[in-house]
């Protein structure tokens, strides 16, 4: 198991575009992810749950992720957190 904590940035929080973002970026990990906020768990696959921590600026989060492919996991959700899920420079070249 691995985890870290992250402090969300931005004023609108973590809203629908972001969750989605969130899960979209954590569907692609076979391990399990999920974002603890006060001791309330949120499933990363899963868009309900994440909006369900009503997520609002400021907030710190734990990114905690458990199986194969964890440590990847943990970090490319919380470096999307920090960047205030701004589009990575190096996808955007990609595109």
């Amino acid at each position: 198991m691995m985890e870290r904590e992250v402090v969300v940035k931005g004023d609108a929080g973590v809203h629908a575009r972001p969750a989605m973002m969130i899960v979209k970026e954590a569907m692609k990990y076979s391990c399990d992810v999920k974002l603890i906020k006060d001791d309330v768990e949120a499933d990363c696959k899963s868009i309900m749950s994440v909006l369900g921590l009503a997520i609002i600026a400021g907030t710190r989060l734990i990114v905690r992720a458990s199986g194969d492919d964890e440590a990847k996991a943990v970090s490319s959700i919380v470096s999307m957190i920090e960047s205030n899920f701004k589009p990575d420079e190096k996808s955007a070249e990609k595109n």
